[in-house]
């Protein structure tokens, strides 16, 4: 396991490129959603006094009075960039994914980075997609139906269970309903990883055969989730944690220091998340290979003079398509 994150950080260097382009994607988005709102809020606060006072620390007294700017709700405003961020990012997901998997895989090595990730991106967008909402549909439900179970034996301890056994039970909860969405999550990539390597058209199927995947190989699927995950989440906690102490961002210097923080933070995050799917290719190939093993005869019969050798996928290789039929066994 922590030779398949290994490989995955180091794959993840290696494609450096890779990172760069998803920051810049990511970048984009968020520029959609912020420059509109930060065009609002220079407007309102540019010639207010009141708005001085927000250089000593954050007020939400003079918050509240500043937004009544024009008579619109600023929160409004916000609210309404959020959205659209949000739908963005649901529509770049895919795209971003096909990409990513695409220089990942080694295929047309010939090109570069850049197109192998646009044309990879394109090419596997609308199964991506249907992927996301199919996983987003069984997280819901599932998370759904378990909360509803568990608020259900909640009831009676809420009753006759002592503090303890509530913030016991409620952690338990917490866990409980992580580990049962983590198998839906974790599939998409999965059945992404399935798509991408063998050429699978069948969406339902290939994710079906994920979630099965990542069942039988809990102990190591989720595991090589954590080892990056809770970096990532460590990563979020310290920049919070230095915009909490560090001094307001007043003048040039300090906004372009924070400015610098956050971007780091987010290439780490990025560089994680490639190395997460890295290390999820790895596992798969394994997978693979340890089946592959197995069923092996123990005499393989001379091969043919006339036998021709299996000519490559458009998406991949011969080995692409047994790796999916492989780790659906």
């Amino acid at each position: 396991m922590f030779k398949m994150a290994l490989d995955g950080l180091m794959s993840a260097v290696r494609n450096y490129r890779l990172v760069l382009v998803i920051w810049a994607c990511q970048a984009g988005l968020a520029c959609a959603a912020a420059v509109p709102a930060l065009n609002w809020w220079r407007r309102a606060f540019d010639h207010s006094i009141e708005a001085a006072a927000l250089l000593d620390g954050f007020n939400f007294g003079v918050l509240a009075d500043l937004t009544k700017y024009d008579q619109a709700g600023a929160f409004g405003l916000l609210g309404s960039a959020m959205a659209g961020a949000v739908a963005l990012a649901m529509v770049a997901s895919p795209f971003v994914m096909g990409g990513t998997l695409s220089v990942l895989s080694g295929t047309h090595a010939s090109r570069g980075a850049l197109p192998r990730f646009f044309s990879g991106g394109g090419e596997f967008f609308w199964r991506f997609f249907r992927l996301m909402l199919l996983a987003g549909t069984c997280t819901v439900v599932v998370g759904g139906l378990m909360s509803a179970a568990l608020a259900a034996v909640e009831a009676p301890l809420s009753q006759h269970g002592s503090e303890a056994t509530l913030y016991l039970w409620a952690a338990v909860n917490l866990a409980w309903l992580a580990m049962t969405c983590g198998v839906f999550v974790l599939a998409l990539d999965y059945a992404r990883i399935q798509i991408a390597k063998g050429d699978t058209r069948g969406v339902f199927g290939a994710y079906m055969r994920a979630v099965g995947f990542v069942v039988r190989r809990a102990l190591t699927t989720y595991p090589i989730a954590l080892v990056f995950v809770v970096p990532s989440g460590a990563l979020l906690l310290g920049y919070l944690a230095y915009e909490t102490v560090s001094p307001v961002a007043s003048g040039w210097g300090l906004m372009l220091a924070l400015f610098a923080v956050q971007q780091v933070v987010v290439l780490l995050r990025i560089g994680l998340r490639v190395s997460l799917v890295a290390a999820e290719c790895r596992l798969v190939e394994a997978a693979a290979s340890a089946v592959a093993r197995g069923s092996a005869p123990a005499v393989s019969a001379p091969a043919s003079a006339d036998a021709a050798p299996l000519p490559p996928m458009e998406n991949g290789t011969a080995r692409g398509a047994e790796t999916v039929r492989d780790i659906s066994d």
